[in-house]
């Protein structure tokens, strides 16, 4: 048959700074653990579950993450580069991986898939990220810079993007009904249309 996956460590309420072990990404389970400073570049974290987590001032480069889980991690002042989220959610679809982002960099991550309906990323930057097939309807992104970031697929309904500058929207796939946008900004939802603006 199968292989069964590994039995899971347990770790609850610990702090992990910059001198973990690289093997502690392995068939583990950490609840209510703070990931302080912790610099995690190309590794791969397997069958590992992140339940009320908080990570503070961590960069995570090209992490990989497979058969993992994260649930309600708050995450402050960190940096993700090269990061598939859509890995973190299990098996649910419906899984929110975040509870609050505060003032954190996302470049080049991709957040296909999620379900962050009306989640508050208005304290961070975002560049070339991809945003496909989300559930956002009522999400802010007011005021964020989104350096050339897409959203296709997307419920975008409710969405307040007021302020926000750098995204690329395709008018004809995402729900956009009651979303919101500012002027001059909202003319680049227009691309893609081949209409002039003059």
């Amino acid at each position: 048959g199968p292989a069964m996956p590994a039995a899971k460590t347990l770790y609850q309420g610990r702090t992990f700074d910059s001198s973990a072990p690289a093997d502690l990404l392995r068939d583990a389970e950490f609840q209510d653990c703070t990931f302080q400073g912790c610099r995690w570049v190309a590794l791969r974290v397997q069958n590992c579950s992140f339940l009320d987590c908080r990570f503070t001032r961590c960069q995570l480069s090209a992490v990989t993450f497979s058969f993992c889980l994260m649930r309600d991690a708050r995450m402050d002042r960190c940096e993700f580069r090269n990061i598939a989220w859509g890995g973190l959610t299990g098996r649910s679809a419906v899984a929110q991986p975040f509870a609050s982002l505060e003032g954190c960099n996302f470049l080049y991550s991709d957040f296909s898939g999620l379900a962050l309906a009306g989640f508050d990323f208005s304290r961070c930057q975002f560049r070339e990220c991809v945003f496909d097939q989300c559930k956002l309807g009522g999400a802010s992104f007011r005021g964020v810079s989104l350096g050339r970031s897409g959203f296709t697929r997307c419920d975008l309904r409710k969405a307040d993007f007021r302020g926000a500058e750098g995204y690329a929207i395709a008018l004809a796939d995402n729900q956009l009904k009651d979303a919101r946008f500012s002027f001059p900004e909202v003319v680049s939802l227009l691309e893609g249309t081949g209409i002039r603006i003059e």
